[in-house]
């Protein structure tokens, strides 16, 4: 053998090698893709089931609030009517606080004619008398 043949030999060898190990790494991806491809079905299916939970929960949750929706008007209502009756509370209070403010004067005032008029009647009788004793 020659020198020439004897590289040749060893390249054919190490060719041969390489070729092998490519085999068993390519054999090695298929079945790691496989692999991936099962998982990301079970993924899949796992991911399927809890978006059907989801929209079952929503669905749920929807029907409930249109339960509640009732309900929740009724409490703003409630709160409305609480809301009025304090405004017409208000206004009975400054009402009767005008009308109070109002009699006092007109009793300060009435009470003034009468001390006047209590007055004139008293001078008045005071005068007749001095007349008769005179």
């Amino acid at each position: 053998m020659t020198v020439g043949q004897t590289a040749a030999l060893i390249a054919a060898i190490a060719f041969l090698i390489l070729v092998i190990w490519i085999g068993w790494f390519l054999t090695k991806v298929v079945k790691n893709l496989a692999n991936l491809a099962n998982n990301v079905n079970d993924l899949t299916n796992e991911l399927d089931n809890v978006l059907n939970n989801t929209n079952e929960l929503l669905t749920d949750v929807n029907d409930k609030a249109e339960m509640l929706t009732p309900a929740v008007q009724a409490i703003a209502d409630v709160g409305q009517s609480v809301s009025d009756v304090n405004d017409a509370s208000r206004n009975l209070i400054e009402k009767i606080n005008t009308r109070r403010s109002q009699r006092s004067t007109v009793s300060k005032v009435v009470s003034n004619i009468s001390q006047a008029a209590a007055l004139g009647l008293f001078h008045r009788f005071k005068n007749r008398r001095q007349q008769r004793n005179n």
